[in-house]
């Protein structure tokens, strides 16, 4: 009883510590900087919007995609569960990647990488005509202290 015990043990640590855990990107926005694209993650979904691949007819300034998405751990590509046809163009033009704070995407019509950054959300500022406390902050002037009960 003992043995199968540790047994059990020991394959419990094994399976926590094989790193079975999946990887997701940081939601949020990720933005390019010279050619209009993007990425939005929301958990394991994706929005993406891609420059069209060269030389494929029909298609149209930019490729637009949303669903959901895997991020393979040992080369930490990602998998966009799309329908066969649509993957194949996309496979075809894109190898897409995820780095730290960045989408990484592989145009393989051009040879070149682009980075899709991630934008740090800003702070929440009230208007310059929002109105002001009447008090200073933390004191509230309609608060008494109750008296101690004996």
């Amino acid at each position: 009883m003992k043995t199968t015990c540790r047994i059990m043990f020991l394959m419990g640590i094994l399976f926590s510590l094989a790193g079975c855990s999946s990887v997701l990107l940081q939601g949020g926005k990720y933005t390019g900087r010279d050619r209009g694209e993007f990425a939005m993650v929301y958990e394991d979904l994706i929005f993406l919007r891609v420059k069209a691949g060269k030389n494929i007819p029909g298609s149209l300034t930019y490729w637009e995609w949303g669903g959901k998405y895997t991020v393979d751990s040992n080369t930490r590509r990602l998998k966009l569960d799309m329908e066969r046809e649509t993957g194949k163009l996309w496979k075809f033009s894109y190898n897409i990647y995820a780095e730290r704070n960045a989408v990484v995407l592989e145009d393989l019509t051009e040879n070149k990488r682009f980075y899709l950054n991630y934008e740090y959300p800003a702070l929440r500022r009230k208007p310059a005509n929002a109105p002001k406390p009447f008090s200073s902050p933390g004191v509230d002037p309609v608060y008494q202290q109750l008296a101690p009960i004996e």
